[in-house]
């Protein structure tokens, strides 16, 4: 199993600590290999709202550099985990710019077929109160990405750092991330007899109808047109 993992931080604390319990479970049942980004650090930009990579392609976005690398990675896994410690209220600022620079990727715009047959996994943590916010936030991207299957772990872990997460909380995490290790490598070894959501089937089709009178945004509609899937090609 091929995993990514986009951190939504630099920071070493509860999320973090829950990713890495979570790959310690996976090493314990399946072979894999894990590509780790760090926000910021690999991705330090903010969109700044060009349009470039909806109208000219996401090559020529200004920060394609940091953002391409993320993206091939994104496309040859099976499994996406975003994490994202909550911050007022909503995931980090580092995690929020890059989901904006990937909103090409959604299904309104230019949907990667390879997305339609990947597990995706959100992490949250905090010390008090956020999670369904910002888990929606990271799980909306996902959704609009077109990812078949997408799981969810948040916690209120009452502590500021790892160490002083309590016992009984470590040990609730403990059961719980073995529980979603155990279903979600299930899940990736039988993605292909999944069905495919019904939102993705039903944005996919609103999509399709649209883009056939889409005058307005040709690379867009190329897009669609190469992959056929305006004459009747599905990627699902």
């Amino acid at each position: 199993m091929k995993i990514v993992v986009i951190n939504g931080n630099e920071h070493h604390g509860s999320t973090w600590n829950s990713v890495q319990l979570f790959i310690e479970k996976v090493s314990q049942l399946s072979k894999h290999e894990v590509t780790e980004f760090f926000l910021p650090k690999d991705m330090p930009n903010f969109c700044i709202g060009c349009f470039s990579c909806f109208l000219n392609g996401e090559h020529t976005c200004p920060h394609a550099v940091s953002v391409t690398p993320i993206i091939k990675a994104i496309e040859e896994c099976d499994l996406i985990i975003l994490s994202s410690p909550v911050y007022g209220f909503d995931v980090t600022g580092q995690m929020k710019a890059l989901l904006d620079h990937l909103c090409f990727m959604w299904l309104s715009h230019r949907p990667n077929p390879k997305m339609f047959n990947k597990v995706g996994l959100i992490v949250c943590t905090t010390a008090g109160a956020g999670l369904y916010h910002t888990s929606k936030t990271l799980k909306n991207s996902l959704k609009f990405w077109g990812v078949k299957r997408i799981y969810t772990y948040k916690k209120a872990v009452a502590a500021l750092k790892w160490n002083d997460v309590s016992k009984k909380n470590k040990d609730d995490i403990d059961k719980a991330i073995n529980i979603m290790a155990l279903k979600v490598i299930s899940t990736v070894n039988g993605i292909n007899k999944l069905s495919t959501p019904f939102f993705t089937k039903f944005m996919f089709n609103l999509m399709k109808v649209m883009m056939k009178k889409n005058n307005w945004n040709q690379t867009d509609r190329k897009h669609w047109e190469s992959l056929g899937w305006l004459k009747g090609n599905k990627p699902f």
